[in-house]
C-alpha cells in the first residue's frame, strides 16, 4: 500500500513515498509558512516524479510538530480536504520529533531530547524514548531558558538532536557539557508508526504555538 509522508520541519517541508515500509521517494525544499501555497504544487510534483496520483496514495502520515502553528495547520488541512473529497484517503499526525529520535537510533528505554528554536531566548525539548522496540513521545515537552536548560539537562542525561537551522539558535542556550547533534530525520519512523489513520487533524504539538520559522 502507499503511503506518503509529509513532514513540516524548520524552514522546510519533508516528503516521502513509501509502499508499505519500503521507501520509494525522499525529497525537501525550503518552505516557511508563508510560502503555504506551495505545498500542494511540491506535493503533486513530487508525487508525479513518482508516476503516482493523489488518488494512488491512499494512507498519508503528517509530521505534527514540534513546530510553526501555521505550517503544522497547512499540511493537516490540506490533508483533511484530499480525505474529505475521497473517502479511500486516511491520514494520521504523529510528531516529527519521533523521525529525528529515529535517527540517532536509540538503544531500548533510551530516551532523547530533540530539540527547537523557541525565540525568546528559550528552546523547546521534546522527549522521546524506545520502549519495547518503538520510539515514543514520554509526555515531557518543555520550554527552557539557557539557566533551566542546563539544571533539566544535567539532572536528566540524555543525548540531544536539533535540525541545522536551529543550531545557531540552540548552542547560545547549551552548555559545553551538553552536546547537541545535528541530524536529518529518519523518515521512515513515519513509515513504521503503529498509531491508527483516524482523519483527526488536531492532534498537533506546538509545546509554544506563537513559535514560527
Amino acid at each position: 500500500m502507499l503511503h506518503g509522508v509529509l513532514d513540516p520541519q524548520p524552514g522546510r517541508l519533508a516528503f516521502a513515498l513509501f509502499d508499505d515500509d519500503r521507501l520509494l521517494h525522499q525529497a525537501a525544499a525550503e518552505m516557511h509558512p508563508r510560502d503555504a501555497s506551495q505545498v500542494p504544487e511540491f506535493t503533486l510534483e513530487q508525487l508525479a516524479l513518482c508516476k503516482v496520483s493523489l488518488a494512488d496514495v491512499t494512507r498519508w502520515s503528517f509530521g505534527c510538530g514540534p513546530g510553526s502553528f501555521t505550517f503544522l495547520r497547512v499540511v493537516t488541512a490540506l490533508g483533511a480536504g484530499w480525505a474529505a473529497g475521497n473517502p479511500n484517503i486516511r491520514f494520521r499526525c504523529i510528531p516529527g520529533a519521533l523521525a529525528m529520535a529515529a535517527a540517532l537510533k536509540p538503544e531500548e528505554n533510551e530516551k532523547t531530547g530533540i530539540l527547537y528554536d523557541g525565540r525568546n531566548k528559550e528552546l523547546l525539548c521534546f522527549v522521546v524514548e524506545k520502549k519495547n522496540g518503538i520510539l515514543q513521545p514520554t509526555g515531557e515537552e518543555l520550554i527552557l531558558n539557557a539557566a533551566d536548560a542546563g539544571n533539566y539537562f544535567s539532572a536528566n542525561p540524555m543525548r540531544l538532536a536539533a535540525f541545522e537551522a536551529d543550531k545557531a539558535a540552540l548552542d547560545k542556550l547549551l552548555s559545553d557539557r551538553h552536546f547537541l547533534q545535528i541530524v536529518e530525520p529518519d523518515l521512515t519512523a513515519f513509515a513504521v508508526d503503529n498509531s491508527p489513520f483516524d482523519n483527526n487533524a488536531d492532534r498537533m504539538c506546538y509545546i509554544r504555538p506563537a513559535v514560527t520559522g
